[in-house]
């Protein structure tokens, strides 16, 4: 997820990021609500700053005898107690809505990155071979790819990966699973 700061600095950049990686984010909807955070909040922030020294005043009152005054400026204390109350609540929906946007927002891409539709446009930046260019390995056989294999052994179950979480993902079972706890 894309830092909310460079969004809000750099929202055009961000626009033509997206262009290049086919994708679609919300930023301008991410960009209102960013903005109507940060006027609630300062709304809460004043009226936090308020009470505290209301606080502080109906102590002062209170000391001096003036009980009529210092009920009456409980009751405007606890009617901005009410107000930051809503106003939080009201922060907290649009705290909820901007997350839930920002995560639509890929990584920017590196400037090297080929423009192109799909996975089918990037290119090979380096190839490595163990020893040289002739170590290829060659076998009598035709090799089967990773996903054949794996299924063949039990450890990886692609379709109930693709069950639980959809396109491109798999679970692992038995000792595929082992291992990859062992490895993490």
């Amino acid at each position: 997820m894309l830092d909310l700061n460079f969004i809000r600095k750099n929202p055009e950049k961000v626009k033509a990021a997206l262009k290049v990686l086919n994708t679609e984010a919300p930023i301008d909807e991410i960009l209102k609500l960013d903005k109507a955070r940060r006027e609630v909040l300062k709304q809460v922030e004043t009226l936090r700053a308020e009470r505290n020294t209301g606080s502080k005043a109906i102590g002062a009152l209170m000391r001096e005898g003036k009980r009529e005054e210092a009920e009456a400026q409980k009751k405007r204390m606890s009617d901005i107690g009410d107000r930051i109350s809503a106003l939080n609540e009201q922060l907290h929906q649009i705290e909820t809505d901007l997350n839930e946007k920002l995560l639509w927002v890929p990584n920017m891409p590196h400037p090297s990155v080929p423009i192109g539709p799909d996975e089918d446009h990037n290119v090979v930046v380096r190839t490595w071979y163990p020893r040289d260019e002739t170590d290829v390995t060659q076998f009598d056989f035709q090799p089967k790819p990773h996903w054949e294999l794996t299924e063949k052994l039990g450890i990886i179950d692609f379709e109930r990966g693709i069950k639980m979480s959809g396109s491109r993902f798999y679970m692992f079972r038995g000792a595929g699973a082992a291992l990859h706890r062992a490895l993490s």
